[in-house]
């Protein structure tokens, strides 16, 4: 690093065009290893397509897609100011594209795809409006909190945000005119993606300027809720999207709806906090956020060390309060936490390093002291990257992605593939006659329609019974914990009430509802997923039984493999705010309507026990209610498949119709044969591998 201390040592480095790519694929091994994955899954499907029959070739090719289509979502989630957009824009490689101007009223959420397609044609740009019950939502008061909050006292605050809101609306149709309403659940789709397109439909502009902006024709972002725009990178190995959210902490809802709504369905989380906080004063809408997540699916990544004086010392120094802060709020450590800079990326990338600010560059040269930066690194960009914390960054998405999605549907194109073969190989055997399949099969068409039927009896009754079993134990857990936190901080309101009066200071800390909440769900998620692996565990060895039954002695090699048990999303209904995570004036107006300490605790317990059933209501109903369908979908689709295959079988009885026999002679049906038996052979190492 002693290059980068000399005079010249901010002004050299190769041209930014020539760099970009050579640094955006540093730290992307674990993506390399999982598009060698996929494409060797994707050469045993293309081999499997001239050895299936005509259902499995269907199958073949729905799994294929399912391959081609994926990619790993990434949400992106921060404090405002604290960088978020800017450290999107470097992943990308294109510093300053999406536009970090983004209004505190607005929704938008954008969504970068990385090499994924398109979903027609060549659209690199597709921008969504509200809804017309979404945009009516906001304009109640901010729906259910602001009722609740009015009920409670709070009507001062979600007053000025209505009236904010009126605002934004009575000059968007002065703009707009009759085309406010027209717009309205509207989707304009783009052949190009520039910052200019984009600030139009997510930049609202300088709140300060809003009637300057407002003036602009064709600007959208008071009506947008969503924005995805389409890029090609191929130094990225695999693809994956990342969404740009515009927040949790917003008092009338519609962002942090959005915005949880994005990490429920999302692989993973990229916490971007400002190195000047790092948790010490941040809003606890991240905190609550952050204690949803499991830990593996969380990279907390502290920007903007730039700006400290000396961070080969603080950086240490906000590492150990950063983690003292997560411990205290019941979080534990986590895996990923990188320190960095998207200005110091920013530079590399445009190879420009000697713009940075004086205070920049020697924040840089003091962090290079302690840094590691690989000693191959010797162009000044490329050590600035390392130093930027990109890199770092690049790898821990590596790491989690290759644990979570991906792994996840390559497991599950295993085993289907595996089943497809077992499929294949029992059609041949099936097909019957001296080509190398059997004489006869050994059940009618009847006999296999009935022992199915009493399969799926049996495997849908246990599986309801274990549920409701699992359900229960949820629901007892879910409201115990409800009721303790109402009792527990009723009595402590109360005392402080009568020891210091309402003028002192009270504040209720719904974390520990939320810790007992989360592990109650935890609890449940762990017997779910040994239900489902049992349940779905004897439904492959039952029919599989069936075959053996059907196809006799020449069947028994073939065995089929469970469907995968369905993803348990982390609970982050728990993270959304409720009446009493307010904290401000409205708790003192409030308690002097009422006439004594007693007499406020029992509305103060409907209240908060209200506040508490909306967080359970919508775990049971956004969360489990998912689960437990997703499960019950998962098996009905693993029998009514296999039972088409038997019926099939058995209804052929050992005599071809139209199926390869037709086709192919004997020398085929047994390359044929040798093909899914060296298929399975791979598939099952593969599994063996991938479970070890």
């Amino acid at each position: 690093m002693n290059d980068l201390a000399s005079k010249n040592g901010f002004q050299t480095g190769q041209p930014a065009s020539a760099i970009t790519g050579q640094l955006l694929g540093i730290g992307t091994d674990r993506l390399t290893d999982l598009k060698d994955e996929k494409n060797s899954l994707a050469d045993v499907i293309s081999g499997l397509l001239s050895a299936a029959d005509d259902r499995s070739r269907d199958k073949l090719r729905a799994l294929e897609g399912e391959l081609k289509a994926h990619s790993a979502t990434i949400t992106v989630v921060g404090q405002v100011k604290a960088g978020k957009t800017s450290v999107i824009n470097v992943l990308t490689g294109h510093p300053g594209f999406l536009p970090s101007d983004v209004n505190p009223w607005t929704s938008v959420v954008t969504t970068v795809h990385v090499n994924k397609p398109a979903p027609r044609g060549n659209i690199k740009a597709s921008f969504q409006f509200f809804e017309r019950d979404e945009w009516e939502r906001l304009m109640r008061g901010g729906g259910r909190l602001g009722e609740m909050a009015k009920r409670a006292g709070a009507s001062d605050e979600m007053e000025r945000i209505e009236a904010q809101l009126l605002d934004v609306r009575r000059k968007s149709q002065e703009r707009l005119g009759r085309n406010f309403e027209l717009l309205l659940g509207q989707t304009h789709n783009y052949d190009r993606a520039d910052t200019q397109l984009i600030e139009r439909y997510v930049c609202m502009g300088d709140p300060d300027a809003i009637d300057a902006e407002f003036s602009k024709q064709g600007r959208f972002a008071d009506l947008t809720r969503a924005a995805d725009l389409y890029m090609s990178l191929p130094q990225y190995p695999f693809p994956f999207s990342l969404q740009d959210t515009p927040g949790v902490n917003d008092p009338f809802l519609m962002r942090e709806q959005i915005t949880l709504r994005c990490v429920r369905n999302s692989e993973l989380c990229i916490m971007v906090l400002s190195a000047a906080q790092a948790l010490n004063t941040v809003d606890l809408a991240l905190i609550r956020l952050l204690s949803t997540l499991d830990r593996r699916q969380l990279i907390i990544f502290v920007n903007r060390i730039d700006e400290l004086e000396r961070p080969a010392e603080q950086v240490e120094e906000i590492r150990a309060s950063l983690n003292a802060t997560l411990q205290r709020h019941g979080i534990g450590s986590v895996t990923d936490i990188v320190f960095g800079s998207a200005k110091w990326a920013e530079a590399a990338l445009t190879g420009r390093p000697g713009d940075l600010p004086e205070a920049g560059q020697a924040a840089l040269l003091d962090w290079a002291r302690v840094a590691n930066v690989p000693r191959e690194a010797t162009d000044p960009c490329e050590s600035i990257w390392h130093l930027s914390g990109m890199p770092a960054l690049i790898r821990a998405i590596g790491d989690r992605v290759a644990e979570g999605s991906p792994h996840r549907l390559m497991q599950k194109v295993r085993r289907d593939l595996k089943n497809v073969v077992s499929q294949s190989y029992a059609s041949i055997l099936g097909e019957g006659g001296p080509t190398g399949g059997i004489d006869r099969v050994n059940l009618s068409e009847a006999e296999v329609q009935g022992r199915v039927k009493a399969i799926v009896a049996s495997l849908q009754a246990e599986l309801h019974q274990d549920s409701q079993e699992i359900l229960a134990e949820l629901r007892a857990r879910l409201g115990a914990a409800s009721e303790q936190f109402v009792e527990t901080t009723v009595a402590a309101m109360i005392r402080h009430i009568e020891v210091y009066g309402i003028e002192g200071q009270w504040e209720c800390d719904p974390m520990r509802l939320r810790v007992q909440l989360r592990a109650a769900y935890m609890g449940f998620a762990r017997s779910i997923r040994a239900v489902a692996q049992r349940v779905l565990g004897r439904a492959a060895d039952e029919m599989t039984g069936v075959y053996h039954g059907l196809l006799g002695e020449p069947g028994r090699t073939l065995r089929l493999e469970p469907p995968m048990v369905p993803q348990i999303p982390a609970p982050v209904a728990i993270g959304k705010t409720i009446v009493v995570d307010l904290q401000g004036g409205w708790w003192k107006r409030w308690i002097k309507l009422r006439r004594g300490a007693q007499a406020f605790a029992a509305e103060y317990r409907t209240l908060i026990a209200n506040e508490a059933q909306t967080i359970v209501a919508e775990i049971e109903e956004q969360q489990v209610a998912v689960v437990e369908a997703a499960l019950r979908r998962a098996l009905q689709e693993f029998l009514d498949e296999h039972a088409q295959t038997l019926t099939g079988i058995a209804k052929a009885g050992g005599v071809t119709q139209a199926g390869l026999r037709s086709a192919v002679g004997a020398d085929r049906y047994a390359e044929l044969r040798k093909q899914l038996e060296a298929a399975a052979a791979l598939l099952d190492a593969d599994l063996r591998a991938a479970s070890a």
